[in-house]
């Protein structure tokens, strides 16, 4: 009898010692087949190695362009400064924003300075001017003898991205100052015909 029992008690750690290990070996192996960090498995480090990569577009930026130039008369009483600033690329490509200053030293008379820009491409061809600006001082004696004026002129982006460099031509204000715009005016759309750039707002010529 004691035998029987010994060997019932036998039987039963056994089934007991069977039936605990049945668990830890499934956690096992549902541990075995899980994805570890990384994406790998089986304590891979992960991922496949193309993966989606990401691209982005770079938007080509073109430095703004500046010039500035001084005239003076050749008694040295009247004097003229322009410095003008050209967007060529962004938001605010082909704006053109100019600052003139006007000074008059002579005491008695005042006289009338006029200013228009040229913007030139690499080889020199004028492929965009501004309307001229006229601005008048009196005499020193007299009144308002030195001024500062703001004023903005608007390119095509497409004629401000091609430009290489801004021309500041400026004086007294005469018939041969208006002689240069209306020369620089008839010949423009001709250049732009020829590199494949848009026309003025104001139009052409007929």
């Amino acid at each position: 009898m004691k035998r029987w029992k010994g060997l019932l008690l036998t039987f039963m750690l056994a089934a007991f010692t069977l039936l605990a290990a049945v668990p830890a070996m499934s956690v096992s192996a549902r541990m075995s087949e899980d994805p570890v960090d990384g994406g790998g498995y089986n304590g891979g480090t992960g991922g496949s190695t193309g993966g989606s990569t990401s691209s982005s577009s770079t938007i080509q930026t073109i430095p703004s362009l500046s010039a500035e130039s001084t005239w003076q008369s050749s008694n040295g009483g009247r004097y003229m400064y322009t410095r003008a600033t050209l967007q060529r690329s962004g938001a605010l490509a082909g704006q053109l924003d100019v600052v003139t200053r006007t000074k008059n030293n002579v005491k008695l008379t005042g006289f009338t300075g006029g200013v228009f820009l040229l913007l030139r491409t690499a080889d020199g061809a004028v492929i965009g001017v501004t309307d001229l600006q006229k601005f008048g001082v009196d005499g020193q004696w007299i009144g308002r003898y030195d001024r500062t004026d703001y004023w903005s002129w608007s390119f095509e982006p497409q004629v401000a991205a091609a430009t290489a460099y801004v021309e500041i031509i400026q004086q007294h204000s005469a018939k041969d100052l208006d002689d240069q715009l209306a020369y620089w005016q008839s010949t423009i759309c001709g250049t732009l015909d020829r590199l494949g750039l848009p026309k003025p707002p104001y139009g052409c010529p007929g």
